[in-house]
């Protein structure tokens, strides 16, 4: 009787044992795609499957083409997360560099669903790595596609305008509600001469303009002079301080989205040219 009651108890614990183990390997964390070290290579333009494990990261690179600076998105489809907690998106976070860390973050959003992250609408150098790291609250899977936005240029790579000529299917993208971040054009000429230099454009939707001295895009000519008034087919006499532009210098010009959505405006026949 005593040897009855003693296989009975060895039942109990085995089978609450074999329970126990079933629980741990039915729910795996998944797998993630790249390292630190080593990220996944993504060709832009072109989507890459990809997995990212529970609250683990995935990490990601893309380079831009020489003729490829301007805003960038990421298409995040087939996002599928099985989560236990009240969260199932992932988020995405973009850099500068390949430290993955805090002092080159330049953005970071997320999706909960299909979605496009536009990443402040704000422009990518040409001929460039960038670093992305996807996180999980749970165990996910996409197909990724970073492709060009619909921004031109940028502050460290803007492209040269030729004086008296048309840039045509010039194009800018915005406006971010909740950061209020506008997209922006970055465009350059060189002047010949001592002189005042007109921009004329055809655009149907409100855009305005700026003119700098500076690579950085952050010391305007002034402030009077050499700005456009906001509206459609935008026209501007750049006069310097009164007396002209200076002769055989580089001036800046930004291009700025006015809409108050998510708008893509083009325009043709942008043309900068001496007044004479």
């Amino acid at each position: 009787m005593k040897k009855l009651f003693y296989f009975i108890i060895i039942l109990i614990f085995g089978a609450c044992s074999v329970s126990t183990e079933e629980s741990t390997t039915t729910t795996p964390s998944g797998t993630s795609d790249g390292t630190a070290a080593a990220p996944v290579e993504l060709t832009v333009g072109t989507a890459k499957a990809g997995n990212v494990a529970k609250y683990t990261n995935s990490y990601y690179k893309f380079t831009t083409a020489s003729t490829g600076a301007g805003s960038y998105k990421l298409t995040i489809a087939s996002l599928s997360v099985e989560s236990s907690s009240s969260s199932s998106s992932v988020t995405a976070y973009l850099y500068s560099g390949s430290g993955y860390n805090y002092s080159t973050q330049l953005d970071y959003e997320s999706c909960a669903a299909n979605c496009i992250l536009y990443f402040d609408y704000e422009n990518r150098d040409a001929s460039t790595t960038y670093y992305l790291k996807m996180y999980s609250y749970g165990k996910g899977t996409y197909t990724l596609t970073m492709s060009q936005g619909g921004s031109e240029g940028s502050k460290n790579t803007p492209i040269a305008l030729t004086l008296g000529e048309a840039h045509t299917g010039g194009k800018v993208e915005g406006y971010d509600y909740y950061s209020y971040n506008r997209g922006n054009s970055y465009y350059k000429f060189t002047t010949t001469s001592a002189d005042n230099y007109t921009l004329s454009m055809n655009n149907s939707d409100s855009l305005d303009c700026y003119l700098y001295s500076d690579t950085a895009f952050s010391s305007l000519v002034s402030n009077t002079n050499n700005g456009c008034t906001a509206g459609n087919n935008l026209s501007a006499t750049f006069k310097g301080s009164g007396t002209g532009l200076s002769g055989s210098t580089t001036y800046y010009l930004e291009i700025e989205q006015q809409a108050s959505t998510a708008t893509t405006t083009t325009y043709d026949n942008m043309t900068v040219a001496a007044e004479g």
